[in-house]
């Protein structure tokens, strides 16, 4: 399964992508940030770092990125 979701912020990479990924989704992030989406789209992935009772770092791998203001998302 794939999804697009609008918006590569902290939340959007941190915990919508996380659970998406978790659940094997192939994940597009569309964001007007250029600078987040070409960190995204060289390397394929970005960490998260999860905090509780222990802080763990997760790479979420296999992401691509496009721009939310241009024609790449129609």
């Amino acid at each position: 399964m794939k999804a697009l979701h609008f918006g590569a912020g902290n939340i959007g990479r941190g915990f919508i992508g996380k659970l998406l990924a978790d659940a094997g989704i192939q994940l597009t992030f569309a964001d007007v940030n250029q600078v987040v989406l070409d960190a995204l789209n060289a390397r394929h992935s970005y960490q998260v770092h999860v905090v509780g009772e222990t802080e763990q770092v997760d790479t979420v791998s296999g992401v691509n990125a496009v721009s939310s203001i241009g024609d790449d998302v129609r």
